[in-house]
């Protein structure tokens, strides 16, 4: 791992690796809610095809804690902030969930540093009443109760049967991710969330190619919804991934490295 401060002093790190091909695009990669770069482990053997960023977000892995107005403005802001410094001219985004939500404010502000997008697993329309409230409540409860109870609560959401039966690894190694973020970075993570704008006017104008991938058993969100968003792009692709949830770079990276391979 590598550090970088941001402009405000907060230090971030990531991993970052060359692809040995000359001219090849690199990739940023922003995670889900409230993991870091290690759910996307299963990505590296993308470094043939293309150079790779994978951050923790400030307050996050290993990185500086959030300060009290993040947003996912912010975070874009700072993911963009990272790629000036690091001298990368353009890059295409990849966003889970929480770090879709994140590129689509990426799309919105950073456009000239935008080359793709890939978006997994996540949405374009802001939060209902309801579950804004949701999140609200949970941000609440883990600074009383801290993370344990999320840890439990999320590994039954965030992976499908197949994984839940077949992968046990991989769930007990998110929980422990989740148990060890500290509670307040979860909890201005999901006040964050229920405040974030929606941006689905912003589909039809987003000009740079997408890919767009879910998971055939994401309860989180399905894949029907993430089809439909994909339709609202001119530049849109939508690749299904079979037996995979919400998170479904981890579960089959093989078929999501598949499908990235044949997008680039």
């Amino acid at each position: 791992m590598k550090s970088i401060s941001l402009p405000c002093g907060r230090a971030v790190q990531f991993l970052q690796t060359v692809c040995p091909q000359k001219d090849a695009p690199t990739i940023v990669f922003a995670h889900g809610f409230p993991l870091d770069h290690s759910m996307w482990s299963g990505q590296l053997p993308l470094q043939q095809e293309a150079s790779l960023l994978m951050l923790d977000l400030p307050g996050f892995g290993q990185s500086d804690p959030l300060p009290d107005d993040v947003s996912m403005r912010s975070f874009a802001d700072d993911v963009a902030d990272v790629v000036k410094q690091l001298r990368i001219a353009k890059v295409i985004f990849c966003g889970l969930s929480m770090g879709g939500y994140i590129g689509w404010e990426f799309a919105n502000h950073h456009a000239e540093l935008l080359e793709g997008l890939i978006c997994c697993n996540t949405r374009a329309d802001g939060d209902d009443e309801t579950t804004a409230r949701a999140r609200k409540l949970a941000a609440s409860q883990v600074l009383k109760v801290g993370t344990e109870p999320i840890a439990l609560t999320m590994g039954g959401k965030l992976f499908s049967s197949a994984t839940k039966a077949g992968n046990s690894a991989l769930v007990e190694q998110t929980s422990g991710v989740i148990r060890q973020t500290a509670p307040q970075s979860i909890a201005q993570a999901q006040l964050a969330m229920a405040q974030r704008q929606d941006h689905v006017s912003l589909l039809s104008r987003i000009d740079c190619k997408v890919l767009v991938i879910g998971g055939a058993d994401d309860t989180i969100t399905p894949a029907s919804a993430m089809r439909e968003m994909c339709s609202q792009m001119s530049n849109g692709t939508f690749v299904e991934i079979p037996d995979a949830g919400h998170l479904s770079p981890a579960e089959k990276p093989a078929d999501f490295n598949d499908a990235v391979r044949r997008w680039l």
